[in-house]
This record gives structure tokens, C-alpha cells and sequence, in this order.
């Protein structure tokens, strides 16, 4: 019962993670926007930066990012919720997880 709590814990932090590293991503994103629109009106481009454009591609580099690091973070955590059981178990001793 612990354990499947713990596992649990940990897919909680990693949905964190991927919601922190998806909303770095796309407010990078808007700034992006903001900066290639204003060298527009600058005249330092000659193409209109379309918001859809921009925003779309900051999404996609943050689902990839967050889906990344979530499945690191979740991968490490359950690793050693599991290695921390079978230690244990061959053990026999009492451990605190």
C-alpha cells in the first residue's frame, strides 16, 4: 500500500514537471513573439511574424520538453521506489519505506 502510494507521489511531481517545463516553454514562446514582432515593425525583417506560427511551434518544443523531463523525473522516482523495495526484501530488515 506505501508503495503504490509513493508511485503515485511521484507521477504527481511529474505532471508538475511537465506543466512547469510546458508553461516555461510557451510564455518563451510569446516573449519570442514579441521580439520577432517588433524587429518587424523596426523594419529589420521584411515578413510579419504570425502569432498562430510562433505560438504553435513554442507548444510543440514544450510538449516535447516537459514530456522529456516529466519521464525522467517519474523513471528516476519509480526506480527507486522499486529498488528500495526489492533491497529490502532481500534483506529482511525493516527499512522506513
Amino acid at each position: 500500500m506505501r508503495k503504490r502510494v509513493l508511485l503515485l507521489l511521484w507521477l504527481f511531481v511529474g505532471a508538475a514537471v511537465w506543466l512547469g517545463f510546458f508553461d516555461l516553454y510557451v510564455s518563451r514562446g510569446a516573449r519570442e513573439y514579441g521580439q520577432v514582432h517588433a524587429e518587424y515593425e523596426l523594419h529589420m525583417t521584411s515578413t510579419e511574424p504570425l502569432m498562430e506560427v510562433v505560438m504553435a511551434r513554442a507548444k510543440h518544443d514544450g510538449l516535447v520538453a516537459g514530456s522529456i523531463w516529466a519521464g525522467v523525473v517519474v523513471a528516476c522516482g519509480w526506480l527507486t521506489v522499486w529498488s528500495k523495495g526489492s533491497a529490502r526484501a532481500r534483506s529482511g530488515a525493516r527499512g522506513s519505506l
